[in-house]
Formats: structure tokens, sequence, C-alpha cells
């Protein structure tokens, strides 16, 4: 910025400016020179004359620049593998790690060496956390992860107050806490100081194929139950080499012992493809199992398949979790009389270790007391007197319905008939209801159905029976909410009769109401299906139902089947169909027994995530460190309500290493945040004592912090107040910072470029670091200091004046002008 120093001289020099101006323009007129030489030899005294008039009001340049020593600079480095990786065929290549190095020595005049004369300068590494670094000779480039978020929001709030002119950042910018989705809700807008990552060329010359996502879901579909899907991306593959050899991916499914499960190839036609691998298997074991995914790129030749070098292979591995569940789920099934359908029900889950089917069948409904059937003075029924030697008043009334109980736990099981309070129904994870009226239960035996459903969460499924739907007079009772059709009393054609079963839009979509693999084999099965003759028949489907499969008659007429829906917690299905039976009995000795499967599959989605009482959930515990898991566990009584006077323990066990041998157990720390790591004693198994929540009534939680990468399991237990023991309830979760450390390869320079964008920095190019370190005296500091220079005293102003003044009198004696 330019200043008057003398304003009192300002209207002085204008009028000697002016003056002389006119003065010399009008003697430049005269003379016998040619006018052009006239006019210049003028303008160069004119120049002098303005340079010394303004040299009368002193001109000031000013501005300011940082003070020297008062402002911090930050020199942050990533310490994480991935800068280790190399860059060419050539095993000798550099590495970002070399670069680095190169780049961070102390020499003589260095950038880091200018920099040091201007500002306090602080140096400081991160991988997981960020720590202080005395000389960048030490750096080993070995952490496990690049906490690059966690690192800033530390330095920040480490000198928080203290005058941080930036932060010069070296890395690959591949994350393993911060993406660019997050990174804008990451930092506030004046939370960080002005960020300046310095870029670096990593132009690769080996391609790279990575496990970009995986993504599990678990379905009843038997063949088949869990459904994994693969994405892999190809990276840095030139297009020459797409077209002058056969390459192509291979994707294997490992198990723990390191045996293949499923193996799939596909062909690379896109040097920057993504090829989605599916695999659809069926787990050996229950409960919660580990499994890797190993990709390999592969060129083939006449022999072997030469596998491709690529430039780095930490991502072609991924970890993956099935959980299956290993809990027994008990069904409650409640008929009105003897049938078929329970008789093929039952047959379908005798060897189903997961599915634990009771049987409640009444044989004869009330009598009265007075039936002549009975001798004079007795009042059971001579149906079961005499048997198991049961005293007269044990044995069933007149006035009572005749219950045959099947697979019940205990004797005393279902004695005194349907369950009248909620811990003994609620014990149950599903309820099937076929052929049996509304009038068998009371009133508050059909209320606490319904709660069953929608503050249980279980599961309840009402057959086609004769006695079912609007025939059983459920309308306007509780458990005509929970089903998914309306129970109306429309009268429909008395044509139900020759139905023919077909599959809805929504029916194709789910796995479980399907039984074939593919959708031609699938229709062919449809299409040898026997005809059915009995049906509830409804239109009245309610809103968020949704009709898996229809029955449609000779003249066209549809009518739903099969229609399910969520309500409250829970979930409830209408089997519309009453004669699932003929299916079995028709089938032909070629044909696969697609009934049984059929049930089982019913069955499966009817107890899907039904809740447990004791339940485990893993969320991340940022809060306490990168790496940490929040375990909460949510502990429920027999009425499925919040138990607050329990004591829960935690086993966790791990991490499990998948390899081609057996799964070793690694040893692992449990590490307390507020303790020194080196006061933590290694084992293999360590137990947490979980706290209740102060925010959620019933849920207990315990932070674990990981010291190994890997699988590790869970092992909830609780005990209640009054000692009782629930059943464990186990999960697991993959610890593998790798995955996010080596996503990609190369520099990420898209989010470095947004967090400079951020802070209010700006990308430096490796090779621009000394202009870099000069251009910071023009850069905004929280500590400035003010500096001026006279122009009026320059020597540079003096010459000009002179050379003016010398250049127009030669000008003059050389033209002969006076």
């Amino acid at each position: 910025m330019i200043s008057i120093g003398s304003p009192i001289w300002l209207i002085p020099a204008v009028i000697v400016a002016v003056t002389g101006v006119l003065l010399v323009w009008k003697a430049a007129g005269k003379g016998n020179a040619p006018e052009r030489v006239r006019r210049l030899a003028g303008a160069l005294k004119v120049f002098a004359l303005c340079l010394l008039a303004i040299c009368l009001i002193e001109p000031v340049w000013s501005g300011v620049h940082p003070r020297p020593h008062s402002n911090l600079f930050l020199v942050l480095t990533d310490n994480s593998q991935s800068h280790t990786q190399e860059s060419s065929d050539d095993s000798g290549g550099s590495t970002l790690a070399t670069q680095f190095k190169a780049t961070l020595k102390p020499t003589p005049d260095s950038w880091l060496d200018r920099l040091g004369q201007d500002f306090e300068v602080h140096q400081f590494a991160f991988d997981r956390r960020v720590k202080t670094v005395r000389a960048f000779d030490e750096l080993d480039w070995t952490g496990e992860a690049s906490a690059l978020k966690g690192a800033l929001q530390s330095l920040d709030h480490r000198f928080e107050g203290r005058n941080v002119g930036g932060i010069v950042l070296l890395s690959d910018g591949n994350a393993t806490d911060l993406t660019l989705d997050n990174l804008n809700d990451s930092f506030d807008d004046a939370e960080l100081p002005p960020v300046y990552p310095i870029l670096f060329d990593r132009n690769s010359s080996l391609p790279d194929v990575a496990i970009e996502s995986v993504s599990i879901s678990e379905t009843p579909f038997e063949d088949a139950p869990v459904s994994l899907q693969c994405d892999v991306r190809v990276h840095d593959l030139s297009m020459q080499r797409i077209t002058s050899s056969d390459l192509l991916v291979e994707c294997c499914l490992l198990d723990a012992d390191g045996k293949t499960v499923k193996t799939e190839r596909m062909a690379i036609s896109d040097p920057e493809a993504t090829l989605p691998f599916r695999f659809q298997f069926r787990p050996i074991k229950t409960g919660v199992a580990f499994y890797r995914l190993q990709v390999t790129t592969l060129e083939l030749g006449e022999g072997d398949d030469t596998p491709l070098k690529e430039s780095m292979l930490a991502n072609n591995s991924r970890i993956v979790k099935v959980n299956r569940g290993s809990e027994q789920h008990r069904i409650l099934y409640v008929c009105g009389r003897p049938n078929w359908e329970f008789k093929f029900l039952r047959r379908s889950v005798e060897e189903d270790d997961q599915i634990d089917l009771v049987g409640m069948i009444r044989v004869a409904k009330r009598e009265a007391k007075f039936d002549f059937r009975g001798r004079d003075g007795q009042s059971s029924n001579s149906l079961f007197r005499g048997f198991k030697g049961e005293a007269d008043e044990e044995t069933e009334k007149f006035d009572e319905p005749v219950i045959v109980r099947l697979n019940t736990k205990d004797a005393n099981e279902l004695r005194a008939g349907f369950p009248k309070d909620a811990k003994d129904l609620f014990g149950f994870d599903a309820l099937i209801l076929d052929d049996i009226e509304a009038a068998f239960f009371n009133r508050d035996q059909l209320t606490l159905i319904e709660k069953f459903v929608s503050e249980r969460g279980g599961g309840l499924l009402m057959l086609g029976g004769a006695e079912c739907f609007q025939t059983g007079d459920y309308e306007r009772t509780p458990v005509a909410d929970a089903l998914p059709v309306y129970l109306d009393r429309t009268q429909f054609p008395d044509q139900a009769s020759d139905l023919t079963l077909d599959l809805t839009r929504e029916g194709w979509l789910q796995p479980w109401v399907r039984l074939r693999p593919t959708e031609s084999d699938e229709q062919d099965r449809l299409k040898t299906m026997p005809r059915f003759r009995t049906l509830n028949p409804t239109q009245g489907i309610k809103p968020g139902a949704s009709v898996m499969s229809t029955v449609s008659n000779s003249n066209g007429e549809h009518w739903p089947a099969l229609v399910t829906q969520s309500y409250g917690r829970g979930r409830s299905g209408a089997m519309l169909v009453g004669d699932l039976w003929r299916w079995q009995i028709t089938r032909a000795e070629e044909q696969p027994e697609d009934l049984p499967k059929a049930w089982r599959q019913i069955l499966r989605w009817l107890i899907a995530d039904v809740q447990q009482r004791v339940g485990v959930d893993l969320v991340t515990a940022e809060d306490v460190a990168p790496e940490a898991v929040r375990i909460n566990v949510r502990v429920v009584n027999e009425e499925f309500l919040p138990l607050d006077n329990a004591q829960v323990k935690i086993r966790v066990t791990g991490p499990a290493t998948l390899t081609k041998d057996d799964v070793t157990q690694v040893k692992a720390s449990f590490v307390d945040p507020l303790a020194d790591a080196s006061t933590t004693e290694p084992a293999e198994e360590v137990v947490l004592n979980a706290e209740a929540s102060l925010n959620e009534p019933g849920v207990y939680s315990a932070v674990f912090v990981p010291k190994e990468a890997g699988a590790w399991t869970i092992e909830a237990e609780a005990v209640t107040g009054d000692g009782g023991k629930l059943k464990a309830d186990k999960a697991g979760w993959i610890y593998e910072p790798e995955v996010q450390e080596f996503q990609r390869s190369g520099v990420n320079e898209e989010l470095l470029t947004k967090l400079a964008e951020k802070s209010g920095g700006e990308i430096v190019q490796e090779d621009a670091l000394d202009a870099f370190v000069s251009i910071l005296q023009s850069k905004p500091m929280p500590i400035v200091e003010a500096w001026t220079m006279p122009l009026w005293d320059q020597p540079l102003v003096f010459l000009i004046v002179l050379g003016c003044l010398v250049g127009e009198w030669g000008l003059r004696r050389s033209k002969g002008l006076p």
C-alpha cells in the first residue's frame, strides 16, 4: 500500500508539477529540429519534474508480514504402510516413503530450514494416532491406519488458542477415517488452520486390482441362505495390455480352514472396470462364521495361468462375517382339529436344528358338564380317564376342550391350555393359528396375541383352515389388527375350486417365496403344482401389506393366497389357501419334495430378526479411539420389557486369522482408553463388565479397543436380579484397518484438494516448495508486523530523474536545439 508522508506539500507539489509541465511543453515547440525529437525531449524533462514533485510529498510504501518466530507452522507426515508401495516393475522403484524422506531431509537452505527462519516449526507424524517427532529420519512407515481426520482434530485441540499459521501435510490422502462424503461434516469452517498438502507425482506403471466393497444378505432361501456380492475394481490397466493378452480376475471364497468354498472368474474388458462377483452358498455351521475373499489377476497362457504383478496386493483380500444364529427358535402351532397340514409341517422341520415346533391340537371341543355320557357325580371327560394315573380332578372336564400337547419342553408347559400370561407366550418366537375359531380364546388372550407381534416382535401366521379369518369370527378382534388382510363379510362367488397358484411381482423378488434358483426353473415348478380347492377369499389388503402369491380359477378371477406385512416390532402373514397338504399328497415320486422346503422357508421368514432376551449391537466409538467398538447389550425380562437390574459380562475372543491352516487365536489386549498401553496384560480371552446405560433402560455397554487386526467374536451373558442366567447371545466383527489404508493405490488428489479448500489452504507441488515458503510472507498470519519503505528516498528514483535530465540534454545537444 502507498501512502503520503508529507500531505502539507501536496498542493505546492501539484503547482510545481503543473507549472513545469506547461513551461517545458511550451518551450519544446520552438526550434528547427523535427517535432518528434522536440516532443521526446520535453517528455523526458516533464517526467523528471513530476518525479521531483512527487518526492516533495514523501510517498511511502507500507505493508505487513509475519513477525519472525511469533507464528507456529506444523509439518504433519503420514506414517502408514500404504506409502511403501512401489510405483514401477523395478523392485527398487521409488515409493512415497522415499520421496518423503528426500523432501524432509534436513539440509542447509532447504525449504524446511527456510521455514524455520520465519516460523516456529513443530514436527508430527501420524498413523492411528498423532505423535511428535524430533527428526523425520526416525519414521518407519509401518502404521496400520491413516487417521488423518483424527490427527488434524488432535492438533487443532492441542494448539487451540495458539498462533498457528498453517499445516504442511505430507500424505497420499488415503485416509482410513475420512472420505469425500464426510469431509464437510468432519470439520467446521473455522476449525482448522490452512492446510497445505504437498502433491507428489505417483504415475504408477503397475495395474491394481482391489476389492472395493462387500455386501452380505442372509435369506430364508434353503438352497443358498447366504448371498454375497464382491465388487472388484480394476485400476491403471492399459487398454493395450487388455487387447494384447487374455486377462481375467479370479475371486475365491475360502472358509476358516482355508478350504475353497466357491471360485468365480470374470474377463477384463475395460481398463477402469468394476467386476461384480456374486456367491450364493450354505454355511455348514450355525452361529458366527468368518470367510475370506481373495482376488487374483491372471494372464491366460497355453499352460498354467500367470498371476499379473500389481502395484499392491494388500487390497486383494477381505474377511467377511456371516451370522446365521445358533439359538433354536420355538414356534407354537395351535390347531382346532387334527389335520394333514400339521402332519407335513411337523415332518418338514424334524431335522432342522434351528426350529423347535410345539403343537397344541384340539381333538374335541367343549362339552356341557351335564352331558349324558358322563356317569352320575363325574365331571371329568371319559376320553382321558384312567391314563397316567391322574386323579379325577386333574383329568380334562366336559366343559373344557380336549387338547393334545406335542413336543413341549416339560410336562407343565401348556397344561392349562393356551398361555394367559405374556411370560408364557413370549417364550415362543412365532405363533401359527390353523383351523381355530376366535371363540377358543378369551378377550385377554386375543389381546395377548396382538401384543406378541407388536411388542414382543414375534411372528404370526394364520393358515386358511375352515375356522380361520372371516369364518372364525376374527373380525373386530385384536388379532384382526395384526393380520395383513381385512376380515370383511364380502360374499364371493362359489367358484373357489380348481385353483392355480402363481407368484406376484413381490413374490418373485423374495428368496423365501421361491423354491428354485432360476426363474425358468421356478416357472416350470409352478406349472406342475396341483390345483387347490380350499380358500378363505378376501380382496381387502391392508396398506403396507405385500401379496406374495395369488390363486386364480378357470374364469380368470384372482384372489390373494399369501399376504405378509410388518406389524409393530414383528411381522404377520396370512396363508389363505386351506389345503396346501394336497401339494405333497399328489406329488409324483420323481418330483422333489417342495412342500417341506416351502414350509421351512416360510418358517425361517417368520422367525427372522425376532428379538431375543439378550441381544448384542456393535457401534463404533470414535470418541474413544478410531478403532474402538462400543458393545451394547440389550436385556429384557420375560415380558420383553427392559431389565435394569441385570449383571452383564462380555467375553471377547480373537482375532481369528483365516489362513490355509486352522484358525489360530492371536493374543489380544483390552486397552483402557485412560490407561497407559504398557500396563495392559495380553490375554486370549478378555472379559468385560458392561455398565448400565444412563440414557436407555435395559441397555448395558462396554468399550473395547482391539490391538490386532482380524476377526473378533463376542459372547454376552446376562444374569437377572434373582440369579437367573439368560441365554447368551453371540456376535462378531472384523477389524481390518488395512482395508481402507490400501483401498486404492496412488495419491487421492481429490480429497487433498477438497481438504485444502475447506481449510483455506492450497495444493503445493513438490517442486514448488521453495516458492511456497517465499510466498508465505504475503499470506495472512495470526501475528504480523508492519513495514514501511520511503519511495522518494530510493537510489532508483534519483537515477531515473538523473537519466531523464541527461537524456533530454543529450538529445537537445545532438539535434542543435537551444
